[in-house]
């Protein structure tokens, strides 16, 4: 071996080496391996050992300890499995989990479980079950199950780690929940394949029946009273529901701290409903528990206490924070905790309304006299309202209240009213000054006192009184009356204006010019016939009741023509400016007409208009009598005829023109009419017509 070995090349001796040491190995990790592949369905056939459906005292596989819904599946650790939570879970709840619990009762350590579950009408695979090659490598044992519908819909799950005796592990099942699932029991069957851990190839099944349970879900929902008033106790109702479909049972409804803030303590325990209010509003003033027992799937029950609502609260929402504890559908306690609102209604009108009386909707006080203000006091609301005290106070100390200034009202029952009156002083200096009251009421209502108040704007304004005096009769030119017009008030009055109004003067003037009315029309005419032959003359028209009014003509002559009874010439308004207090301002006012009326005093009404300080407008009429003096003293103006207003030597003037101008046209008529009877002649010829005339005036 020696002389051969040098013969050998170096390379294949170190390409045995390679090649035979991890082809040892390879064997070495199959032979380990291979019942980890078996265990995994992967050999093609699976398990083939028969199917043990009669579990008895020689039995030495997995057995089903509990069934139930859950999440998915939790670490274990050791072959221990800690138990997952149960989960409520209803009709139409959709793809769920449903956990089965089994346990090793053989001495041998177990590995590699599978278990196919057949599933009930109103259930469907979801998830790893509804892959047809995992479903592939399931035992022949599956498909001599007794239940045909594990063979054609079973779901799935497996279980990859290994239990030791007396282990307990859980598989998770994907089970889609359908809405048509109903609530209860259900019998289902599994089968589970397995392998006994250190014994290849000997895979073992069995098929368990499994306690397939719908619980149904409580599903909690609450409402609370639409409305309640604030300053009042009103009975707060709230609705719990169980919207699902599951029984919630043991509920204890207790209402603690109803009225603290959110973050209080709630004071209650297990199995109650702690309601508690976001604000402290609201007051609890009822019982503050409740024992509800169950509640039934789609049922509902109701709490009812009496809550009262400050005033601070009303026309808000205040949030309740609903706790309720209770037993689920699984037996469990469970709790949960559902928001509803309260709704408080906003504050009624205020029960006592003030309002002021006047023609105005504010007063205008005067200044330097005693003003009435006058108030009214009316409960407008449901309730009787007691102990009212009104007070009135002025905002300027230059204003002083002369009569009662505080009223006490016993009781307003609802809809009753009062006038509460007084009277007030400003001083002058407050003159074109707005001022204003507080009107102030505190009362009792609903056994809660109110206070309501109004503040009355008001403006301080001047008296304005007028006064005549010296009214006399101006006989010099044109006939007028005059005298003074005095203003006795504190203020100015303003744009003031004074004009005839109607009296027994006016009247007595009027009949006097119908009785003269006549020689007035003749005159007028005569007038009217001179002017139109005298040009440049005088022209006038005679109207009705001798009313005048002129306007000058050509060639410095006169064009009248008369106005209605009771023209501009009998009273002309006349504009005297601002009447200051004190100051009398003297005023004329013609008045034509005044020489026909007999002697005597005769009673005269004048008409004045002004504005106030606000600027409006006021008239006025003032009474005053006057002397008429005798018909002399008017200087021969006794008639209204229009001759009368026309001195004596115009008169003679226009007289003459008038006479010469008729005289004229009497001559060149007759010769005309003589020219007219020549023509009509036939023997005549017609120089002769022309000359005759001239002749005659020639020979004579």
């Amino acid at each position: 071996m020696s002389s051969i070995s040098p013969l050998i090349p170096k390379f294949f001796k170190l390409r045995f080496v390679k090649i035979t040491i991890p082809f040892l190995f390879a064997i070495i990790f199959c032979s380990l391996i291979m019942p980890a592949f078996n265990a995994f369905g992967l050999q093609g056939t699976g398990c083939s050992s028969s199917l043990t459906s009669v579990i008895d005292a020689n039995y030495q596989g997995p057995i089903v300890v509990d069934a139930y819904w859950t999440e998915q599946g939790q670490s274990v650790a050791n072959g221990t499995q800690s138990n997952p939570t149960k989960k409520e879970i209803g009709p139409g709840e959709g793809p769920s989990v449903l956990a089965v619990i089994l346990e090793n009762r053989g001495s041998q350590t177990l590995g590699s479980i599978t278990g196919y579950l057949n599933i009930p009408s109103g259930f469907a695979p979801t998830g790893e079950s509804r892959i047809p090659q995992l479903l592939a490598q399931g035992s022949p044992a599956i498909r001599n199950s007794p239940t045909g519908q594990a063979q054609n819909n079973p779901a799935l799950a497996s279980y990859y780690g290994t239990v030791g005796s007396g282990g307990t592990f859980a598989l998770y099942f994907n089970v889609n929940v359908l809405k048509n699932a109903k609530v209860g029991t259900f019998g289902a069957t599994l089968v589970a394949n397995y392998y006994i851990v250190n014994q290849v190839g000997q895979c073992a099944s069995a098929l368990l029946d499994v306690p397939f349970v719908l619980p149904g879900k409580v599903i909690l929902d609450a409402t609370s009273t639409p409305e309640v008033a604030p300053q009042r106790n009103d009975p707060l109702v709230i609705t719990i529901e169980n919207k699902g479909s599951a029984d919630a049972t043991g509920v204890v409804a207790t209402i603690t701290n109803l009225g603290t803030s959110k973050g209080g303590s709630s004071g209650g325990s297990s199995g109650s409903v702690v309601i508690s209010s976001s604000s402290t509003q609201v007051v609890n003033l009822g019982p503050n528990t409740f024992n509800l027992g169950t509640i039934p799937a789609n049922s509902k029950t109701q709490i009812q206490t009496t809550v009262y609502p400050s005033s601070a609260a009303g026309g808000s929402t205040q949030n309740v924070s609903i706790q309720i504890n209770y037993e689920n559908a699984w037996g469990k306690a469970a709790s949960t905790v559902l928001n509803t609102g309260l709704v408080i209604s906003p504050n009624p009108p205020e029960s006592l309304s003030l309002s002021y009386l006047g023609n105005t909707t504010t007063p205008v006080i005067t200044a330097g006299n005693l003003d009435d203000l006058n108030f009214a006091v009316a409960n407008n609301s449901t309730d009787p309202m007691t102990d009212a005290i009104i007070s009135l106070v002025p905002q300027s100390t230059s204003v002083s209240i002369v009569g009662p200034s505080t009223w006490t009202i016993l009781n307003l029952q609802s809809g009753d009213r009062q006038v509460l009156s007084t009277k007030v002083f400003a001083a002058t200096t407050l003159i074109n000054t707005p001022t204003s009251f507080t009107l102030t009421a505190n009362y009792v209502t609903k056994g809660t006192s109110q206070t309501n108040s109004m503040t009355l704007g008001t403006f301080v304004v001047g008296n304005i009184k007028l006064q005549l005096y010296s009214l006399s009769v101006n006989s010099a030119g044109s006939p007028s009356l005059s005298g003074n017009l005095l203003n006795q008030g504190s203020t100015t009055g303003l744009y003031t204006t004074i004009d005839l109004a109607r009296s027994p003067l006016l009247t007595a003037i009027r009949e006097a010019r119908l009785a003269n009315s006549t020689n007035n029309d003749t005159g007028n005419q005569l007038s009217s016939q001179s002017a139109q032959a005298a040009p440049g003359g005088f022209q006038g028209q005679g109207g009705q009741g001798g009313g005048f009014q002129g306007q000058g003509g050509q060639g410095g002559g006169f064009q009248g023509q008369g106005g209605q009874r009771q023209s501009r010439n009998m009273a002309t308004q006349q504009f005297i400016g601002d009447l200051t207090p004190d100051s009398p301002i003297p005023f004329s006012i013609p008045v034509n007409g005044l020489g026909l009326l007999h002697p005597g005093m005769y009673q005269v009404a004048f008409r004045v208009t002004y504005a106030d300080d606000l600027k409006n407008f006021h008239n006025v009429i003032i009474n005053g009598t006057v002397n008429i003096p005798s018909t002399q003293s008017f200087t021969g103006q006794q008639s209204v005829s229009i001759f009368d207003q026309i001195p004596i030597p115009m008169v003679l003037g226009v007289g003459i023109a008038i006479a010469a101008g008729i005289a004229v046209l009497i001559r060149k008529k007759k010769s005309a009419n003589q020219k007219l009877k020549m023509m009509t002649q036939s023997s005549t010829d017609i120089v002769s017509i022309f000359d005759a005339p001239l002749k005659k005036e020639h020979e004579s």
